[in-house]
């Protein structure tokens, strides 16, 4: 795929006018999470599943610290994303400095570009993805068993049914 998709997400486009309820009901219906404030993407490793989902293979899962607790360390998946986004030519500009701070419009926004760009490619997804388990995915990163599922969500994790402590992202 060429960069053209998402060259075409300016800043006046309909995308980045998504409320933030949209965007989280969106990422926790398709990743079965539970997040419930968008500052819990600053990590990074929701970015990274949601490239993986959309282009499997581009992202080393098993890689993604979803432990992750401060801004160093969710450097570590920025640079899994980026290097998944220069594998599949997206050329969008992930200004780091400012996403790891977990500020809410920053995040907001990245966020909003990250589902139309989905939106978008999802298009020419054949299908989606089938049998796709996003708590199997993400359970192979480190941390990746604790994270809160979304208990409407596609599949329970093991983890999370048997009553151990979980968190969200």
């Amino acid at each position: 795929m060429s960069g053209a998709t998402d060259a075409a997400i300016g800043m006046m486009d309909g995308a980045y006018f998504t409320s933030k309820n949209e965007i989280l009901t969106f990422f926790n219906n398709l990743l079965n999470l539970n997040l419930t404030k968008i500052e819990q993407t600053a990590s990074g490793a929701m970015a990274c599943q949601l490239t993986e989902y959309i282009f499997p293979g581009s992202v080393a899962m098993s890689r993604v610290n979803w432990a992750a607790q401060s801004p160093h360390e969710y450097i570590g998946n920025y640079k899994l994303l980026q290097n998944a986004f220069t594998k599949n030519k997206i050329q969008k500009y992930v200004d780091v400095d400012k996403l790891i701070r977990a500020k809410y419009q920053d995040n907001l926004e990245f966020c909003q570009w990250l589902k139309a760009f989905f939106d978008q490619t999802s298009s020419m997804m054949r299908g989606g993805r089938e049998g796709y388990d996003p708590v199997a995915v993400r359970a192979k990163g480190k941390g990746g068993k604790t994270v809160a599922s979304n208990k409407g969500g596609m599949k329970k994790s093991s983890a999370s049914a048997g009553g151990a402590s979980t968190r969200t992202v």
